[in-house]
């Protein structure tokens, strides 16, 4: 795993809000992610919404998802706690602690829809310019099967309280409600599978329809960096954790919110 960052990476990732890390993964580990993800969601409980290819709801044809496989498959537990990752997090995020929200797969099956624009924070029970994600490709992310596209630096333009409804059928929705955003030349992130994209939490990224008859396989992990509040947004906590939290209490169940670095 490639563990290392420059200054330039650090600095890349703050004024762009993503960062590209090609072959954070070698091929023995990128096989490891592999069956781990693979197994976990053909065993996985449903949560979020499956993709059904015979239904016309919308978000059902973006992307067959799976939340919280550290929960349920030991390996990928493994994986997702790994403290190389909390620190790669922690150091481009410029914070001492990093926790799991939850993981998250997300597999574009063959002529899946597209992903809109959207920015990711504002929807979790957290608030955070700190805030980010890595996104790991178990496929390679192409224009055909639906790479990430980031509009860069617009993490510092975007507020907490300023976002759209989320319309999942609507791709440019997010950028009709913050037209100067719209003026933002648009970067098509294609990697080889193996490769990690940190998002910063608050960057408008969006990812194309698959228009192969492959999957593009991807896993991600969302990270509450430092000391965070809850917004009173439950997002994806468990119940067991909303039923106790009060809107400012911090973040901090160690059972479901995993310390998976602190400096």
């Amino acid at each position: 795993m490639k563990t290392e960052l420059s200054a330039n990476d650090i600095d890349s990732y703050r004024d762009q809000g993503f960062l590209v890390i090609e072959e954070l993964l070698n091929e023995e580990e990128l096989g490891t992610w592999r069956e781990a993800v693979d197994n976990a969601v053909d065993d996985h409980e449903l949560s979020g919404r499956d993709f059904d290819p015979t239904q016309s709801d919308y978000y059902d044809r973006v992307f067959l998802q799976r939340v919280n496989l550290w929960k349920t498959s030991e390996a990928v537990r493994e994986l997702v706690i790994d403290k190389r990752l909390g620190r790669l997090a922690a150091t481009l995020a410029g914070v001492e602690t990093v926790r799991l929200y939850h993981d998250h797969s997300l597999i574009k099956k063959p002529w899946a829809n597209p992903t809109n624009w959207h920015a990711d924070n504002p929807y979790d029970p957290y608030h955070s310019p700190e805030a980010t994600m890595l996104w790991v490709a178990l496929d390679n992310a192409t224009t055909q099967n639906g790479c990430l596209l980031f509009l860069p630096g617009t993490h510092k333009r975007i507020s907490f309280d300023s976002v759209a409804p989320l319309d999942v059928a609507n791709i440019g929705g997010f950028l009709e409600a913050h037209p100067e955003l719209a003026k933002v030349e648009p970067v098509t992130a294609e990697v080889v599978a193996g490769a990690g994209i940190f998002i910063n939490g608050m960057v408008a990224h969006a990812a194309g329809a698959n228009m192969t008859s492959q999957p593009r396989r991807a896993f991600s992990m969302l990270y509450i960096p430092g000391e965070c509040h809850y917004s009173g947004h439950p997002g994806a906590l468990p119940e067991r954790l909303i039923a106790r939290l009060e809107k400012g209490d911090v973040l901090d169940d160690d059972e479901e919110l995993p310390l998976l670095y602190q400096a």
